[in-house]
C-alpha cells in the first residue's frame, strides 16, 4: 500500500495518529485541543489524506515505515519510546522527533496516573512548532472514561508540540 498523505505547512497544525488505539488518542487529543488543530486517526485501509504537520505513533506498523521518510524537517515525529520496535522505522526520517512513553529516557512522559488522567511531565526541553521553547514543566491531561493512560499521554505529547502554554 502507497500512502499519499501530504505533510507540510497548514495555517490550523494537523496532528495524524498511528495506532491501535489511535481513534482513543484522537479523541482525547480533539478534547484537549478545543478546535485548535485538526486531528486524523491514520489507519492500514487508507490511501489519502490530508496534509500533515505533526505525526504520532503509539507503535510500530507498515503505516510508520511509508509515512516516516515523507517527513520534512519542519514537521514532528511524536514516538511511543516504550515500544522498541518503532526505532529501527525512523532511519530515513528528518522530523524533529519526540518521545513519549513511562520510561525515563521520554522526553515526555507521565510524573503519576490517576482515574482522572495523568500528570504529563516534559522532561526535556524543546521548541514546539510554533518555534518556541518548550521548558521542562508538568500539567495535567485529564482522561474520560475506558480512555488508557498511554493514549491520554500520546495525545498530550502532540498537544505540548502544538502548545506553549
Amino acid at each position: 500500500m502507497k500512502t499519499n498523505f501530504q505533510i507540510g505547512e497548514r495555517k490550523v497544525p494537523s496532528v495524524g495518529i498511528i495506532g491501535l488505539n489511535g481513534r482513543e488518542m484522537t479523541r482525547a487529543f480533539l478534547r484537549m485541543s478545543k478546535g485548535a488543530a485538526n486531528c486524523y486517526h491514520i489507519t492500514d485501509k487508507q490511501t489519502r489524506g490530508p496534509k500533515i504537520n505533526v505525526l504520532v505513533a503509539a507503535e510500530a506498523s507498515s503505516v510508520l515505515a511509508e509515512i516516516a521518510p515523507t517527513l520534512g524537517s519542519d514537521d514532528f515525529l511524536i514516538i511511543n519510546s516504550d515500544d522498541k520496535n518503532i526505532f529501527p522505522l525512523l532511519e530515513n526520517s528528518h522530523a524533529k522527533l519526540i518521545t513519549y512513553g513511562f520510561n525515563n529516557r521520554a522526553c515526555i512522559t507521565a510524573s503519576s496516573v490517576t482515574n482522572d488522567g495523568v500528570q504529563v511531565c516534559v522532561q526535556r526541553g524543546f521548541r514546539g512548532i510554533d518555534g518556541i521553547e518548550r521548558e521542562p514543566h508538568e500539567f495535567a491531561a485529564r482522561a474520560v472514561a475506558n480512555e488508557n493512560s498511554m493514549s491520554v499521554l500520546g495525545a498530550a505529547a502532540a498537544w505540548a508540540v502544538l502548545n506553549a502554554n
